[in-house]
C-alpha cells in the first residue's frame, strides 16, 4: 500500500506569489492591484481631510477634525467662564434650570448662544421645558444666560468673579 502525501504551499510559497490552496493567486496583502488602489486612495483622501480640517476647519467637520474645546490648554492664571440659566417664577424666586429640571444641557444652551442673542424669545423654549416637566411648580416669567468668570491662580479659584448676562428673555406682561 502507497501513501498519497499532499503538501500545502509553505508561506514562503504563498508570499512569494506562488500558487495558494485550491489553485488561487496569492499575494501577501491578499488584495488585487485594483484593491491596493482603492484602500490607498480612501487612506490619501481620509489624510487630506484631516490635514485641511485641522487647519482650517471647525467643530462641525469632526471627526475630521479636532474639537477646538480639546485642542489647546488652559493658562493657569486667568479667567475661567461657566454658563448657567437662571429663571424667575411668578413667586419671584430665582433659581438655576438644570438639566434635570428642562431636559436641556448646559452643553446644549452654550452651544446655541449666539441664536439665543439674536432672538432672545427663544429661551421661552427652556420655559416652557420646565413647566411641562413640573406643571405643580409657579409658572416661569423670566429667563438669563449667566456667565460666571471666575479668576484662577496657579489653577485655583480666587474667589473673585464676575458674573454678566449674555441674553435675557422676559415674559410679556410680566414683571422679573
Amino acid at each position: 500500500m502507497s501513501e498519497e502525501h499532499t503538501q500545502e504551499p509553505s508561506t514562503t510559497d504563498i508570499q512569494a506569489g506562488g500558487a495558494g490552496p485550491r489553485g488561487r493567486e496569492s499575494s501577501a496583502s491578499g488584495l488585487s492591484p485594483a484593491g491596493r488602489a482603492v484602500r490607498i486612495t480612501i487612506t490619501l483622501v481620509i489624510t487630506g481631510l484631516v490635514v485641511a480640517t485641522t487647519l482650517w476647519g471647525a467643530d462641525d467637520f469632526f471627526p475630521f477634525a479636532p474639537f477646538k474645546m480639546y485642542s489647546h490648554s488652559r493658562d493657569l492664571d486667568g479667567w475661567a467662564g461657566s454658563t448657567r440659566v437662571m429663571a424667575v417664577n411668578e413667586a419671584g424666586e430665582e433659581f438655576a434650570l438644570t438639566e434635570a429640571a428642562t431636559g436641556f444641557r448646559r452643553a446644549e444652551v452654550e452651544g446655541q448662544m449666539s441664536r439665543f442673542r439674536d432672538d432672545p424669545e427663544m429661551l421661552r423654549h427652556l420655559a416652557e421645558a420646565y413647566q411641562s416637566t413640573n406643571p405643580d411648580k409657579p409658572e416661569i416669567v423670566a429667563v438669563r444666560i449667566v456667565v460666571r468668570r471666575y479668576r484662577l491662580e496657579n489653577g485655583y479659584r480666587t474667589g473673585e468673579y464676575t458674573d454678566t448676562v449674555e441674553v435675557s428673555w422676559t415674559r410679556e406682561g410680566a414683571a422679573a
